[in-house]
Parts: C-alpha cells; structure tokens; sequence
C-alpha cells in the first residue's frame, strides 16, 4: 500500500483521526537488531506517557518504542475523549477494609492525574482542546434516580464532599446539557473533554522531541524479558514494557489476558449556535446516562456531538478496523442520541466508527512489572483509560526507575487478579453477548417505566457487579 493511501487509510478510522491538522506520515519501521535502555511495545497513551516521564526522570535514557500501526492507531486515538478521574473496578477495593484506605488514596490520585494531564499539554504546547469543565452522569428515570441517590450516599459515606462529586437536581439542571427525562446528576468536576487523536498525535511529537525513537508499522510478534522480535528486526533491552491494551492477545503468552471490547461512535455535523442552546451544550461537559449499557458524549470544539455506546465483543477475541456506517450498532448510536435531545430532529450525522478496548477478566485495570525480569504492562481500563493511562504510565516509570512513590502503593499495582485470564471460546462468547444483550433488556424495561424495571435492575447489580 502506498504512503499516500496509507495516510488516507488513517484518516477514515474516526472523526478524530479525520480532523487532524497535520498530515498522517507514517514513521519508519524498525530494522535489523539494535540496543536500547527500554524497549516500549505499543504507542498509544500507556506507552507514550511510560515514555514522556521516563525520558523527563531519566534524560539519559535510550527509550526505543514500537508501534504495528501508527501512533494513536487504537482506543487512543478513537475514544469519547473523556480525561475523566473514573477508573473502572476501583468499586471493589473501595468495598473492602484490608484495600480501602488504599484505593482512596488510588482515587485521589485519579483527580490530580486529570489536572496532570492539563499541564503536561500545555507545557508541550500540544493543541488537544483540553476543557476540565468537568463530566456529567445523568438520570433519566426514576430506576436510574434511584441508583444515582445510592452512588450519592455511598461517595459522601466514604468522604468524598462537593468539591469531588455536587449532586445536581431541580434548577441545578437548568445549566447542563437538557437530556430528555433528567432527573438529577452527579458532576465529577475532576474531568476534561479532550480531542484524544491530537493528544496521542502531540504526544507521539513530543517524546520524540526528548528523545525517544518510535518505529511504526513494526508489529511485534515476540516481547518479553530482555527483547522485542518484530518481523523487520529486533531490540534487546533491559526493560520491555508492554502497552497494547486489546491489542497484544496474538503475542505468545498474552493470549485471554485482555479482551477486545468494541465500542461504537458518532459524530454530528456541527451545531449552530441556535440548537447549541436548545440542547444545554454551552459549556463543554462530557455526559451521559446512567444506562447500563454505558453512553458517552462531548461538544467538540468545532460544535459537533461526539457520542458513543458500548459495546459489542466478536467471537475469538475478533478486531475489526473499519465499520460500515449502516452497521446496526450506529443505528442503536444515533437513536440513543436523538432520544437524548429530541430538540435536534432531523439533524445530520457525519462520521462512524469503532474501536476496540481492553478488558481483564476481573473487569479492573492493572499496573504490572517485575524487577527481576525487567519485564512490565499496563492496562485493562475498560473504556476508561484516557486519564488512566496516564496514571499508568507515571507508574511504570517509577516501577522501572526503581522509586518508592505514593502511585507504586495502590491496589492496581501488581495485583494477584492481573494474573486472571478470560474463559476459551465459545464460553466467553457466550458470558459477554448475555451480559451485553441483559443490560439492553434492563435498560429497555427502565426506559418504559415497566413494573419489572426494579426487580431487572436488581438482578443486572448481582449479575454484573
């Protein structure tokens, strides 16, 4: 394929990756064996920021990274663009005594990791329309008030006041975006709207800038302890860091680790000032729904929505590239969010496309590395990695460098569950396309107030906790 097709390629995998103002050029690829201090395996958001704080602790350093694609290829480059402080899973050592003071602290550092993320940006002067106005979940029937209220008491219950989560209701909803049928919300102001493509892009810029070497379209096929083999060459290195997400499950070893989810996007064409105002979008809030099958949203800067759902896993752990617009899982997409702001009827839709995530089997991200081996991985954020990721690769760069910080002492460091790995086919097939079409049936019933909406609700908590 030619350089000029292949850039074009790149363009048609989202909005994002349309709209970059920069043209696509695809980066060398790795050649015969060579040496390096580390050697980075993916050049999505875990191992460009192992990288950018790595080279910023350690200048010296000889950092080699290798991307099978280009950089921001994956879930990097695709996402809601949600820098939001949520971190999937984190619910559960929360819920225990022996990990709660820990998974507190682990929280904590998912609110500074947002601002972090804001001040690496500027400071790299990369152009990626950071907006911390902060993120919205939002009610839209009395199921979900309910579970919102429980969310409300169980945050206050663990310290957390207005400063981290203000509970919305009545004419506190006059200022955010008028989703049909809302109730209430939960503002998490530790949250920014992000174009993800310009900051994986920028990035990718600025590591090189450092330093850094990245080899595209260098896909690895062995990594491991001391050394990355890709089909045009090798590296040997001291430290080998994995960062493919759901990506790395054909690499000998990873295989049921992490699971590819896919998750689905649209984007309009932009609003005009007049339908801005009608829908509540003045200010630039990530929202969605409290619906279990999980919805996302942003104004772009340029005025159009990006919006999402997920989210659909292929049989065999399948990755699929491009979609067809007329997939049936953009039509479920674009009625959801016209079933949010009725108010834009008839308004037009101009990109689709989806992208794959990580999933572990234990539903919650991990930080991974052993200093004996020098090996180490990072991932498993479960659609929420854009601010995750981040965290992580500060992480790993003290895990690497040796340093006793207050991240290397959280409970998604080296955890035991890391270790899980996801059930052969047709099982998890057959677990995950349940639990997908379950949540579609339970928010269905909600949605329609039907008097089996509570009791389905209560089983979905069981079920899928």
């Amino acid at each position: 394929m030619s350089e000029p097709t292949l850039r074009t390629g790149y363009r048609r995998l989202s909005f994002w990756h349309d709209s970059l103002p920069e043209d696509l050029e695809v980066r060398p690829a790795l050649q015969g064996s060579q040496g390096a201090d580390i050697a980075i395996v993916g050049a999505g958001y875990t191992g460009l920021w192992a990288a950018y704080y790595l080279k910023r602790l350690e200048p010296s350093l000889d950092i080699r990274l290798l991307e099978a694609e280009t950089a921001g290829y994956g879930a990097s480059g695709r996402n809601g663009g949600w820098c939001a402080a949520y971190l999937s899973g984190i619910g559960h050592w929360l819920g225990q005594d022996e990990s709660r003071e820990a998974a507190l602290r682990l929280q904590k550092l998912m609110f500074k990791t947002v601002r972090d993320v804001g001040e690496a940006t500027a400071r790299e002067g990369i152009e990626c329309h950071y907006d911390r106005s902060g993120a919205l979940e939002i009610a839209t029937n009395e199921e979900q008030l309910r579970r919102l209220r429980l969310e409300r008491e169980h945050l206050r219950a663990l310290g957390f006041g207005d400063d981290d989560y203000r509970w919305l209701e009545g004419d506190d909803l006059s200022a955010i975006p008028r989703i049909r049928g809302a109730r209430a919300a939960i503002h998490m102001p530790h949250a920014a709207a992000v174009h993800p493509a310009r900051l994986a892009r920028g990035l990718a810029a600025a590591v090189e800038k450092l330093g850094v070497r990245i080899y595209e379209h260098s896909t690895a096929i062995r990594a491991g302890s001391g050394e990355v083999i890709t089909r045009g060459g090798r590296i040997l290195a001291k430290h080998v860091i994995l960062a493919t997400e759901g990506y790395g499950g054909t690499l000998p070893g990873r295989a049921r680790r992490l699971i590819p989810v896919h998750s689905m996007m649209v984007a309009t064409e932009p609003l005009n000032a007049e339908q801005i105002a009608e829908a509540g979008l003045q200010t630039r809030f990530c929202f969605g729904s409290c619906d279990h099958v999980v919805t996302y949203g942003q104004r772009t800067a340029d005025d159009r929505i990006a919006f999402g759902c997920r989210g659909t896993y292929y049989f065999g752990s399948g990755i699929r590239r491009h979609f067809d617009a007329a997939h049936t899982d953009f039509e479920a997409v674009r009625g959801t969010l016209e079933r949010f702001f009725p108010t834009l009827d008839g308004l037009r839709f101009t990109h689709a496309w989806g992208g794959c995530l990580g999933v572990s089997r234990s539903l919650r991200p991990s930080v991974n590395y052993e200093q004996s081996s020098g090996f180490g991985w990072a991932g498993g954020y479960f659609g929420n990695g854009v601010a995750a990721s981040h965290l992580a690769g500060q992480t790993l760069a003290d895990l690497v460098l040796d340093r006793d910080t207050e991240r290397v002492r959280t409970p998604w460091v080296n955890p035991a569950e890391a270790k899980r790995r996801w059930e052969p086919e047709p099982l998890r097939w057959l677990e995950l396309s349940s639990a997908r079409g379950f949540m579609h049936l339970v928010d269905h019933a909600e949605h329609r107030d039907s008097r089996l909406a509570p009791l389905l609700g209560r089983v979905a908590e069981r079920l899928l906790a």
